[in-house]
């Protein structure tokens, strides 16, 4: 995922990737984004795990930067008639043969996909555009901005998912939150474990970096005792 692929020439100009310093536990110097309406925007065990893990970040030296993000719902609009207008496209060629092969689910996000125009996709580009400057502009300030994964835990798969699938788009916004933001800007993203919920469930943290200079954080050993969740049976 790093560094040039002959096979691919816009990968080409990429310098070879290092693995320097990856177990490196002094974060000395290393500055973390928070944008906190958006950090906190999650269930509170989510949020409460993600906290203590920003906490073991500052006490290893890292210093916690409170950030701004605007357009964040704009963001999640413009992902969304993207996505759509995108997967109706390259599913074109097929839909006819085979559409009645698809869930229910995804027959229902082609149809809404069929719905948008091409002025739709056209202004949800330039919403792209207004992003990206602003998480580029977000990280002059920081080397990575800090969010957790996903705002709420796995949810549980309905009985009557299977055969014909299960849409439930309030859930989905939910477990996509955080993660759009990566794949509306390109910017590099990793997710790694901080924790658990009451039921056992796990939690994670995600960090947005620059594009082609993402320092790595080693989260190995850093979350064995005290990280801020316990496992214990109850529900979630």
């Amino acid at each position: 995922m790093a560094g040039p692929d002959l096979h691919d020439p816009n990968t080409l100009h990429q310098p070879l990737p290092s693995l320097e310093n990856w177990d490196q536990l002094n974060l000395n110097g290393l500055k973390l984004g928070v944008y906190k309406p958006w950090f906190q925007h999650a269930d509170p065990e989510i949020v409460a795990a993600c906290d203590l893990m920003l906490r073991r970040f500052a006490d290893m030296g890292a210093e916690i930067v409170e950030i701004n993000i605007p357009d964040l719902e704009l963001n999640r609009v413009a992902h969304s008639v993207t996505i759509l207008a995108e997967m109706a496209q390259a599913m074109s060629y097929t839909y006819d043969v085979h559409h009645k092969e698809h869930g229910l689910d995804v027959r229902l996000n082609l149809a809404l996909a069929r719905k948008t125009s091409s002025q739709d996709y056209l202004l949800a580009q330039r919403a792209r555009t207004r992003i990206i400057r602003n998480f580029n502009k977000a990280l002059e300030q920081v080397d990575m901005i800090i969010t957790p994964t996903t705002a709420i835990a796995a949810p549980a798969i309905p009985k009557d998912a299977l055969p014909d699938g299960n849409s439930d788009l309030s859930t989905t916004i939910e477990i996509m939150r955080f993660v759009t933001a990566g794949n509306m800007t390109g910017l590099p993203a990793i997710t790694f474990p901080v924790g658990y919920t009451k039921s056992g469930l796990p939690i994670g943290m995600q960090a947005m970096g620059r594009l082609g200079g993402t320092p790595i954080i080693a989260a190995r050993g850093q979350c064995r005792e005290g990280c801020g969740t316990q496992r214990a049976e109850g529900a979630f």
